[in-house]
């Protein structure tokens, strides 16, 4: 007499079974690859946005760039539109994306300001590495005013030792707070280093030719515990180059 076997169903959680999806989300990852590969390369552009640009209008954007608009995507010497971009005074550089309407968008990235030089009537930005930039008079910024360097030609850049110093002390300011508040004007001399002018009734504060973190430190600890108490009318001039020590008049 002969016994039926039982028949078991393949248990479909399995290790091949396992495989098998990985297999094929692999597939499917990679046609996704290729389908946008190819409808990169085969896509006409149908027109061009700009994006993370402030000081630098739409119109001057689209004036230093060939128009792309009905060329094929893979036809577009991208390099020359980012070099061509990166010409005009505050943009430091670009990217570019699309999207399936064939949309071509450019990411602007801008020098920031950091100061505004003023010599005489003249008065231009200045960023980091001593960029000097063009005043958009509709965009103006917050910054403190700074003396003692030069405001023309706008084309180069500020490099002596003294305005890295600068640089060096308005960064440092900038990351605090209090400090950037308070600071309404800076100049720069060679026996006294940087030297600022309080917002408020126009205290002279000395930081030095180095050591910005100690100094600003110094007044941001001197005006919380002093200034707040007896008003900044007490002071004339307040000295912040010394550690642990704050020489006032």
């Amino acid at each position: 007499m002969s016994q039926k076997k039982p028949h078991i169903k393949p248990d479909k959680k399995g290790p091949g079974s396992a495989a098998s999806w990985i297999a094929v989300a692999v597939l499917v990852a990679g046609l996704a690859v290729i389908a946008g590969f190819y409808f990169e390369k085969n896509t006409v552009i149908t027109g061009v946005e700009f994006s993370g640009n402030y000081f630098t209008a739409d119109e001057e954007l689209l004036g230093v760039i060939p128009s792309p608009v009905g060329l094929m995507a893979d036809s577009v010497n991208y390099s020359e539109l980012f070099t061509s971009l990166a010409s005009l005074p505050y943009v430091t550089h670009a990217t570019a994306s699309m999207n399936i309407r064939g949309r071509l968008s450019f990411h602007i990235t801008e020098h920031q300001p950091i100061a505004m030089l003023v010599q005489g009537s003249q008065r231009v930005y200045a960023a980091k590495g001593g960029i000097r930039l063009p005043v958009v008079p509709e965009k103006m910024v917050d910054v403190p005013l700074v003396y003692g360097f030069s405001a023309s030609p706008v084309s180069d850049t500020l490099q002596s030792d003294a305005w890295k110093s600068m640089e060096e002390f308005l960064t440092t300011a900038r990351d605090s707070r209090l400090a950037w508040i308070t600071i309404s004007e800076v100049a720069w001399n060679e026996r006294e280093g940087v030297v600022a002018l309080s917002h408020e009734n126009g205290v002279r504060l000395v930081f030095g030719h180095s050591n910005f973190e100690d100094s600003v430190a110094n007044w941001e600890v001197f005006y919380s515990e002093v200034v707040s108490r007896k008003g900044i009318r007490s002071f004339t001039s307040i000295d912040l180059r010394f550690r642990n020590q704050i020489v006032t008049r």
